[in-house]
């Protein structure tokens, strides 16, 4: 081997290494992680005896709304204004304003529901999905009765230094989301003009003795709900990959991503690797080099299952290779995440 390809091979590979490291606060994308939520509420006589409400309707909760997302995305957050959606969901229960910002836009990876909770003290559980590209979830539900009021968790992160929670429990206190200015449970319709933003309600705020949860004589408020986050499953994406032509491809080995040198182009491939070879090239002939042509994408194959999350892939062929150094080919097969566990019957995934 001569001094010049011991050179490109040393500058290669090191690059390659250097290229696939996962960061050390993100989490593998070709990973996709199934979490179990449990919720658990507190909202007891015992706890909060002021104002229980018995009847008409008794103490209880809404279905719970959630939304694995990045952070483009937020279902609510404190100190900012509600949207209309939230609006309608935390004065009514209704999603449908919620819904309107469905999966895949806006940052959503998986929207996901829970069921209500008929009693002011019950559970439920929902299972959802995140990946290394939307780590985050937040989730609503809905205090019934009330004016406007609701309890939450906003933009949770989910992957820590590059690894996956196992486990994660959160205690939730109640929020105002502004736009009803009822004091009680069951106060009449109030809107607020103009909303105010979304805040914490405290045993001393809002400060009016009407107020349901004023509880002057205590620092603050007892958690009302008890978020619990399990890890449950983990799906790898497929990396092997048929492709019409063996000296074009990417073959994943683990963690380590190794590609042939013709594979590596131009835009990417460090700029001391470029001077050496346009050094090297000095003074030999210009004949044009030639880029390496290929074909449009195929279009994305079905889904390879029908019920729950598959891959779909799609493909394309060289049709003219690369010489004299021209672009080089680029990636023939692409594998993407397809489907969602929304799509299942109930109880489909029993693991």
């Amino acid at each position: 081997m001569t001094t010049e390809s011991l050179f490109m091979c040393f500058l290669l590979c090191a690059f390659c290494v250097g290229a696939v490291r996962v960061g050390k606060d993100s989490c593998d994308v070709d990973l996709l992680v199934v979490y179990k939520l449990h919720v658990e509420t507190h909202w007891s006589r015992e706890v909060f005896p002021k104002q229980y409400p018995e009847w008409r309707p008794p103490a209880q909760w809404s279905r719970l709304v959630g939304r694995s997302h990045n952070s483009s995305y937020s279902l609510f957050r404190v100190g900012r204004t509600a949207n209309d959606g939230l609006k309608m969901f935390s004065e009514t229960g209704q999603t449908d304003g919620l819904v309107e910002r469905g999966q895949g836009e806006d940052g959503v990876f998986d929207q996901f529901n829970g069921p209500s909770i008929p009693t002011g003290e019950g559970h439920s559980e929902t299972q959802f999905f995140v990946n290394g590209n939307h780590t985050k979830v937040s989730v609503a539900m809905r205090i019934v009765p009330s004016p406007d009021w609701f309890v939450g968790l906003d933009s949770l992160q989910l992957c820590r230094t590059g690894y996956w929670v196992d486990s994660l429990s959160i205690q939730a206190r109640p929020l105002d989301a502004g736009t009803d200015s009822g004091f009680t449970f069951t106060a009449p319709n109030w809107p607020t003009e103009p909303r105010q933003k979304i805040s914490y309600i405290t045993s001393q705020n809002p400060s009016h003795p009407a107020n349901s949860f004023y509880y002057p004589e205590q620092q603050e408020l007892p958690a009302i709900v008890t978020f619990r986050f399990y890890k449950i499953k983990l799906y790898q994406l497929s990396k092997n990959v048929n492709l019409p032509l063996g000296n074009n491809h990417v073959l994943a080995h683990n963690d380590l991503v190794i590609a042939r040198q013709d594979d590596i182009s131009n835009d990417v491939v460090p700029s001391i690797v470029r001077d050496h070879q346009q050094s090297r090239r000095a003074g030999k002939s210009k004949r044009r080099p030639v880029p390496c042509r290929v074909t449009e994408w195929s279009s994305w194959s079905a889904c390879s299952v029908s019920c729950g999350i598959g891959e779909a892939s799609r493909s394309r062929r060289v049709m003219k290779l690369s010489r004299r150094g021209g672009r080089p080919c680029p990636s023939l097969a692409e594998t993407k995440w397809c489907g969602e566990h929304t799509d299942c019957p109930q109880r489909f995934f029993k693991w």
